[in-house]
């Protein structure tokens, strides 16, 4: 079954918060503008991961936040150093329930005028935990349905495809798991029932945006139900098989994970994106593999970045 999406004339999509910062990188062209902030001022990075994604479709434009980083420090601070108007936001994507997407999801929400809608799945509100090389294990922190709406959010769960903002933008649902080599985290566990089990991360989804005659840009959180597994769920359940851009944490940073690099690179080449702009938790190693194999898709992510996709 596909699902109809709007497709849209331009997205511009803002990096508030990522694991990389470089004020040095001076570019400002038609696809790419890094930020210039007033001498003496600076853009945190932090581990965690947070979008401003305006989309535009004629007249009509629509600003959506995916994701609020790990801590208020860094995604208010870089706010307001880029100039982000928080009530411009008119919904948010919480991509999974883990801490660096969800950190700043409160203040954002105290700050706002208006209540707003908080797109996300009923699993992102469990009990996490991770187990440590000893063998012992550390709680990760979680988020609570209840304090979401105290603080102005209007919650909306799904298990299923969506579509927000005036039909401009879908969220995929829970992803169909169906390469061999993506097979999640051996360490991090989930409360399911009255026990815990290893996490299978069915919260994990992605954002998807068609730009006409381009193809899909395609926005992944963490991507641990794994970004192959992602962009082609996204392909399956929209009918459209071109992708324009993949962007967003891919997950392949860290020893379990680099030995599926080379897969997930092979996929990549077959899918082909024009774009391929690796953020957060994709790791340093698994960036400059990308780079050297995709050397005319691959771009820097940088804090403060503005990333602009234009119909031709």
């Amino acid at each position: 079954m596909s699902y109809s999406i709007k497709p849209v004339d331009s997205v511009d999509i803002t990096v508030l918060v990522d694991n990389y910062t470089d004020l040095l990188l001076a570019e400002d062209t038609k696809h790419i503008s890094r930020p210039t902030p007033s001498h003496g001022m600076t853009l945190f990075a932090e581990h965690g991961l947070s979008l401003l994604i305006r989309v535009r479709s004629g007249e009509k434009v629509q600003t959506i936040l995916m994701d609020a980083g790990a801590t208020d420090t860094a995604f208010i601070h870089n706010s307001k150093i880029l100039g982000v108007d928080l009530d411009e936001i008119c919904e948010i994507i919480i991509s999974h329930g883990h801490y660096d997407h969800m950190g700043a999801l409160y203040s954002v929400l105290r700050q706002s005028s208006c209540r707003i809608p908080v797109h996300t799945h009923p699993a992102a509100f469990s009990l996490r935990r991770k187990r440590l090389p000893d063998g012992s294990y550390t709680n990760l922190p979680s988020c609570m349905q209840d304090t979401v709406t105290h603080n102005g959010g209007i919650l909306s769960l799904s298990t299923d495809p969506s579509v927000l903002a005036d039909h401009m933008v879908m969220i995929t649902g829970e992803i169909e798991r169906t390469t061999s080599f993506e097979q999640g985290s051996p360490v991090l566990e989930a409360m399911e029932g009255n026990s815990f089990v290893k996490d299978s991360f069915r919260d994990d989804q992605s954002l998807i945006i068609h730009l006409k005659e381009k193809g899909l840009i395609i926005i992944s959180g963490c991507a641990h139900a794994g970004i192959i597994n992602s962009v082609r769920y996204a392909q399956k359940i929209t009918g459209i098989e071109a992708v324009h851009a993949i962007m967003g944490g891919f997950h392949l940073s860290g020893p379990y994970f680099k030995t599926i690099i080379p897969d997930t690179i092979s996929a990549l080449q077959e899918i082909n994106p024009d774009y391929i702009i690796p953020m957060h938790c994709t790791g340093w190693e698994a960036q400059v593999c990308m780079a050297r194999a995709m050397p005319d898709a691959f771009v820097l992510s940088t804090v403060g970045t503005t990333f602009h996709f234009v119909r031709p």
